[in-house]
């Protein structure tokens, strides 16, 4: 019983908010891929924050689902433009 109380206690103090790991802030709208095709001076920019989140130390399901989706987009926007040229 001991064991088990102290493996929740030890669960719960490694629980935190993605901020409290390091994990960089995800205010952001969501964007589709012909957004950053219209727009590409925001795909670096996009593609910065992208990296930022996969550098830091919160864990992979802590990132926001508008920062895969728009890493993706603008991931995908940039290839479109590099074809095109």
């Amino acid at each position: 019983m001991r064991a088990a109380s102290l493996s929740i206690a030890l669960l719960l103090a490694g629980c935190g908010s993605p901020d409290s790991a390091g994990a960089p802030q995800a205010d952001m709208p969501a964007r589709t891929w012909k957004y950053y095709e219209a727009h590409p001076a925001e795909i670096e920019p996009m593609q910065k924050t992208c990296r930022d989140w996969s550098a830091s130390n919160a864990p992979a399901v802590t990132e926001p689902a508008v920062v895969a989706a728009n890493c993706r987009a603008a991931a995908f926007a940039r290839s479109q433009l590099q074809l095109t040229k």
